[in-house]
């Protein structure tokens, strides 16, 4: 047993530490018995990163910032010299998980997220500090580039073990130069139906440690085209119609913007679901990478880009083989 585990099992009078699965991070996630709460969770992070943000305090600070507006996991007990978390159990059930189990509920769920998504937008954004950490940092030129650069490594090459065509790479620039001007409103960062728990009759917001300024539809563009869930048309409507009303935009111009934002992220995602898949043999990603590969045709489309459709069919087909062999 990691000796920061059994320390956090003696310090909270805890018992029977059950590992999770986890996301994709690096951090490490334990059911643990609670002599007064019945269960809670222990998070074990990593060694503090010797550049560069740190997870441990951004979680906090950004959950003390969050929890006046939005429901988030309480955060039971601290542990600096152990970088752990003694944290609110939720459960298991995810959105994509009710959403499965009740697809007749689906309405009901996006009016939900819609409501979130006008939150972040909206008072969250008009609320932050000036000089908050969380809004210094945004989507600039040096992170799209890190976030291209990691999908070209991992999903291009490692995954479909070839190179991006060149008139995507400048497609790419052009796209980051006409975003980074943009990142004016808090974004959740990752944004998606599992990254959102349903407890009770309400959804908990969890994840939300990397929330930096973006887009304003770089939240709407992680949910909408989501590489866990399928939107019906309705739901989509939903969505949109609200985070346009929130920002006063005309459904024409959110799309505009939109487009942009959703190809961007998307194939960030794709560049997550490689490094899962090939490097730490995570195989329930599989799944997420054909459902984005559409997204991704879906955008070009909208474009009108042949090429790119062209070579989104392309994509599609070829990550089908290579799942075969996940």
């Amino acid at each position: 047993m990691d000796p920061r585990l059994q320390a956090a099992l003696d310090r909270w009078d805890c018992s029977e530490p059950l590992p999770l699965s986890g996301d994709a991070g690096a951090r490490q996630y334990f059911r643990v018995e609670h002599p007064h709460l019945g269960t809670a969770l222990v998070v074990l992070y990593p060694p503090k990163p010797e550049k560069g943000d740190d997870p441990f305090y951004d979680y906090r600070a950004l959950q003390a910032y969050l929890d006046p507006v939005l429901r988030v996991p309480t955060i039971i007990q601290v542990s600096d010299e152990d970088r752990c978390l003694l944290v609110e159990d939720l459960g298991d059930l995810t959105l994509e998980r009710r959403l499965m189990l009740h697809p007749e509920e689906e309405l009901r769920w996006a009016g939900e997220v819609a409501e979130q998504l006008a939150t972040w937008l909206g008072l969250l954004t008009e609320g932050a500090p000036t000089r908050a950490f969380f809004m210094l940092r945004q989507f600039d030129r040096e992170k799209f580039a890190f976030e291209w650069a990691f999908c070209r490594d991992n999903f291009f090459r490692d995954f479909l073990q070839l190179d991006p065509p060149r008139w995507l790479d400048r497609l790419m620039e052009e796209l980051h130069a006409a975003l980074v001007p943009r990142a004016r409103h808090l974004a959740h960062r990752d944004f998606h139906v599992r990254n959102l728990m349903v407890h009770g009759d309400r959804l908990v917001t969890i994840d939300f440690q990397d929330a930096r300024r973006g887009a304003a539809t770089y939240d709407l563009a992680s949910i909408l085209f989501d590489g866990y869930w399928d939107w019906s048309e309705e739901a989509g409507l939903l969505l949109t119609g609200r985070v346009a009303e929130e920002l006063g935009w005309s459904l024409p111009l959110l799309w505009e913007e939109l487009n942009l934002s959703a190809l961007q992220r998307n194939l960030k995602a794709l560049g997550t679901f490689g490094h899962q898949l090939v490097h730490r043999r995570k195989a329930h990603f599989a799944p997420a990478v054909p459902r984005t590969l559409r997204h991704v045709l879906g955008h070009f489309q909208r474009m009108n880009h042949g090429d790119g459709v062209l070579a989104a069919e392309h994509w599609i087909r070829l990550s089908r083989q290579r799942l075969l062999g996940v």
